[in-house]
């Protein structure tokens, strides 16, 4: 399977994140905007990167009275949504022109409009990409949006790490994740574990090391989709990333598998490895909410609400009433669900989602 270059490059920046500047300015290409910004959405000092293009102007929204106050923050971060949103999914022309957030901080400095999406993992980060486009070129179409959104669960998983080492260069052994609260594995090209850290060793007991020096987890769905991304990424050409949740079971909460594959200098920073899997533990929540549905499973939007839905007890019937799609495109969607979290059964898919969500 032959994976898109620019997708390697952003597996790579997960573990090189100088590599992230060229990520950015890609993006920004592919929106014909100015520059991107990456940004960790957390207490304390804020931790970004920007093109080149456009730090200025984003060191002056961090130094400025909208850094933690503007429409965007209030309207476009929170949403749920798994996808790229643009300033006029959340916002009219009019709120816009009447905004000093737009008018006296990005207008004067060729800026006012934007397409960008926030990630959340199951631990409770939020990341959020902002692509900022010339207030002279107009809105990003929203065509734009939607093929950006086939690289959100890539992004999603490069700029968690990234996020959890402080967007700093990683060393050269799993220990550095441990610090950061990361249980980590490094595997060989024949998915052995070749380095963990003690946090890995000792941690979850639902996954281990077994024989061959194999990571185990005492899910079966959860570990045939581990087998099938390890299996990913063990083929040179089409190395793929993905996230498996792990039920909640026996008073013992819910967490994720990554499968991180290991791109150009991050092959060096990982010595003899191809990949890495490190876990998450989630959150308490009290629905999936799609964007996670999403980033756990790498659904489509469409699948992640199909999903959603069916866990809040709708029928295909229903859905299809709601939503104005058809009962085929809603079973597609579904029997696509079904082959991607590992079930085969509306009922196992409800189970699932609701134990390991909630």
């Amino acid at each position: 399977m032959q994976t898109d270059p620019f997708i390697d490059d952003i597996y790579e920046a997960a573990v090189v994140p100088e590599k992230w500047q060229a990520i950015l300015d890609r993006l920004a290409v592919m929106a014909d905007a100015e520059g991107t910004l990456l940004f960790a959405a957390c207490p304390g000092e804020p931790r970004w990167l920007a093109s080149e293009a456009i730090q200025d102007a984003m060191k002056a929204w961090i130094g400025s009275k909208w850094y933690l106050d503007n429409p965007r923050g209030q309207r476009l971060v929170p949403r749920e949504d798994p996808r790229f949103l643009t300033d006029l999914d959340a916002m009219t022309t009019e709120e816009i022109d009447a905004s000093d957030f737009y008018t006296e901080l990005l207008r004067p400095r060729g800026l006012g409009w934007c397409v960008g999406t926030s990630i959340r993992s199951p631990a409770g980060d939020t990341l959020v990409f902002s692509i900022e486009k010339a207030h002279a070129k107009g809105p990003v179409p929203r065509a734009v949006a939607e093929q950006l959104d086939s690289l959100r669960p890539h992004l999603a998983r490069a700029s968690l790490l990234s996020g959890r080492l402080g967007l700093d260069r990683a060393k050269s052994t799993v220990a550095t994740l441990e610090a950061i609260g990361l249980p980590a594995a490094a595997l060989a090209p024949d998915g052995r574990v070749v380095s963990a850290n003690a946090g890995f060793l000792a941690g979850e007991p639902r996954i281990r090391i077994g024989a061959g020096n194999l990571i185990q987890l005492a899910s079966a769905p959860a570990q045939a989709l581990l087998m099938e991304a390890i299996s990913d990424a063990g083929i040179a050409s089409g190395r793929i990333g993905k996230s498996i949740p792990v039920r909640a079971a026996g008073g013992d909460a819910a967490f994720v598998a990554h499968v991180l594959p290991l791109k150009g200098g991050a092959l060096d920073v990982f010595t003899g490895a191809l990949s890495i899997v490190f876990t998450t533990s989630m959150t308490p929540s009290a629905s999936p909410a799609p964007s996670l549905l999403q980033a756990l499973f790498d659904l489509t939007p469409a699948e992640a609400r199909t999903a959603g839905q069916i866990t809040e007890g709708k029928s295909i019937e229903q859905i299809s009433f709601e939503s104005g799609i058809s009962q085929n495109t809603i079973r597609t969607h579904l029997k696509s669900v079904f082959q991607k979290t590992g079930v085969e059964r509306q009922a196992e898919l409800v189970s699932l989602l609701s134990i390991s969500l909630r």
